[in-house]
């Protein structure tokens, strides 16, 4: 009988050492550390990936300096930049050539037989009404710095798109590895449950059950591997790279402290969120654009000069003329102008209320997403998990002697590894809510 029990005794022994290693591997992190180290299975997948750790402040790099999107959005400041100069330029000038002969004579070569003949040079300069230019030219103006302000909404969404990917990347990859440790300790648990059940001590639903969950375990490392490889191509699409560019092993810092409260969220959203930056800019457009419209009804003037020459001895002649272009119909130009330009100097404010209106519940939101999840990784590293691990020690020493049934340890070792994967996933949940917090107070939260 003693023979027959030392597998057990090694199979014990071996599950309790490896529930105390457990138990000091998955402590809250302190200091910058690799996100997959702690799993098995990243013996194998180095070999496939860089040696050198990826920081986010790496990838955030990468992203300004690599991004399509990014890339045409800067193009579009440049275009309504270069709209600046044009907009308050005078209209090109005509010159003009032109003479008076007869028929058979070739041009600017009138015959002296022909009495009224001249040649004939001018040029004409259209001037607009004053005020116009200038306001064209602010008009341009403020549309270049509303562009400025979209450009930084495009990139700050960016960053908080790629932030908020590479958090959950982290967050799968290292519930790998927890689901991969937790297999092994079931296995454990599996030879545990022969072992009894071949010297008669234990039933055989024990192995069973154990069996059942290891296949769980399987089929929830599958779906989290697929979790991994579909968030690795979307940091890559972000970065502009190939979908199967090796990513290397994440870099987290420590949680960083989240001190704002609401109130400061708010006011951060008001004084500096650029997409609001961006509205505000385009009523000032809108309202220049409805003074320019009302100037049109003004007359614009052109100035002509011309010289002619007749023949004979006749001298050089000058004249000038000065033209003014009378807005006649405007009533079916010119106030249909001033009507759209109202309206959408109306569309503008309606839409910066909403801007406003949208972002302060998106900070709303977010600050409870990440308040929520900051008292629960606290309540996960400091109560739940100690003593989950320690239910899961006295279930142990119960069941070696007999006194707790195979189901309670069980039970024990989910509650543990639900825990240790919800720790993991309220992490990553309080940092994704940091990064979305980003855009709107145009603020670094976390890194």
């Amino acid at each position: 009988m003693g023979l027959r029990m030392k597998p057990f005794m090694r199979a014990l022994f071996g599950l309790l050492s490896m529930t105390a290693a457990s138990a000091a591997s998955a402590q809250p992190p302190v200091r910058l550390q690799a996100a997959a180290t702690a799993a098995p299975n990243a013996v194998a997948q180095a070999s496939a990936e860089p040696a050198v750790p990826t920081a986010l402040a790496a990838l955030v790099a990468e992203l300004e300096q690599n991004n399509p999107e990014l890339k045409a959005a800067r193009r579009d400041v440049d275009m309504r930049v270069a709209r600046i100069a044009p907009a308050g330029a005078l209209p090109d000038p005509t010159l003009s050539v032109g003479y008076m002969s007869g028929l058979a004579r070739p041009p600017f070569f009138p015959s002296v037989s022909a009495p009224g003949s001249f040649r004939q040079f001018g040029a004409s300069q259209e001037l607009p009404y004053p005020g116009k230019l200038r306001l064209r030219t602010r008009v341009a103006a403020t549309e270049a710095d509303a562009e400025r302000w979209n450009y930084e909404t495009t990139r700050r969404g960016l960053i908080a798109e790629l932030k908020d990917a590479y958090f959950e990347y982290v967050y799968v990859d290292r519930s790998l590895s927890i689901v991969q440790r937790n297999k092994e300790r079931l296995d454990q648990f599996r030879q545990i449950a022969e072992a009894r059940f071949s010297v008669g001590k234990a039933i055989q639903q024990d192995v069973i059950k154990t069996q059942v969950e290891i296949s769980l375990l399987l089929e929830r490392q599958a779906l989290l591997e697929q979790q991994r490889a579909a968030l690795h191509a979307r940091i890559n699409g972000l970065l502009f790279r190939a979908p199967d560019t090796p990513l290397g092993p994440a870099l987290l810092a420590e949680r960083p402290p989240f001190t704002l409260g609401l109130d400061d969220l708010r006011a951060l959203v008001r004084e500096s969120y650029p997409a609001l930056k961006r509205d505000e800019r385009v009523i000032d457009r809108g309202q220049q654009a409805l003074a320019l419209a009302r100037r049109e009804v003004r007359p614009d003037f052109a100035v002509s000069v011309t010289s002619q020459k007749f023949v004979g001895d006749m001298p050089w002649m000058y004249g000038v003329d000065v033209m003014v272009k009378v807005p006649l119909f405007w009533q079916r130009k010119q106030r249909p102008m001033i009507a759209e330009a109202a309206a959408a100097l109306e569309s503008g404010k309606q839409m910066r209320d909403n801007t406003l209106a949208m972002a302060t519940a998106q900070v709303t939101e977010g600050y409870l997403e990440a308040t929520t999840s900051q008292r629960l990784v606290t309540l996960y590293g400091d109560s739940v998990l100690p003593q989950a691990r320690l239910a899961l020690e006295s279930s142990l020493a119960s069941y070696q002697v007999g006194s707790v049934d195979f189901l309670s340890v069980l039970t024990n070792f989910i509650t543990i590894l639900d825990y240790e994967l919800s720790y993991e996933e309220q992490n990553a949940r309080f940092r994704q809510a940091l990064a979305r917090l980003e855009p709107l107070v145009a603020r670094e939260l976390v890194r």
